[in-house]
């Protein structure tokens, strides 16, 4: 169903916490434990359908869950981080309790603070034909 937006994005886990990037405009992603445990199943290609069932044999699940998943999938392609894709099967295996750290919420969060940074690294100033680094010229 989704897969990551690859041309714009960078994704990566790391210690359980979903890291994207967006390499157009320097804004980074992060998430809850649960949403970056849906986050990753998601770029993998993993059904939504799939994913809500493996979430909704956890104890304390909330009864709204299916139009929580959808709203966080919305938002997901709303900053262009999901885009349409293959779907592989999976998804539904189990969830480990240490997903549940920030309990059900699957917040999506959006950090600029170091959006110069990012912008600024000289790999995106490379040009196969003149060399490393090409400056940008200004608009």
């Amino acid at each position: 169903m989704y897969k990551l937006n690859a041309e714009k994005m960078y994704f990566d886990m790391a210690d359980g916490q979903a890291v994207v990037i967006n390499f157009l405009t320097g804004v980074y992603y992060g998430s809850t434990s649960l949403g970056s445990v849906i986050l990753e199943r998601l770029v993998n290609g993993n059904d939504p359908e799939q994913i809500s069932k493996a979430v909704q044999t956890l104890s304390g699940h909330p009864e709204d869950f299916d139009a929580q998943l959808s709203t966080f999938i919305t938002k997901l392609r709303e900053n262009e981080i999901l885009v349409a894709g293959e779907t592989v099967p999976g998804g539904d295996e189990p969830i480990s309790s240490i997903a549940l750290a920030d309990g059900f919420d699957l917040k999506l969060d959006e950090f600029s603070e170091v959006q110069d940074l990012i912008l600024a690294d000289p790999v995106h100033d490379v040009d196969v034909e003149q060399g490393w680094p090409v400056f940008k010229e200004e608009s």
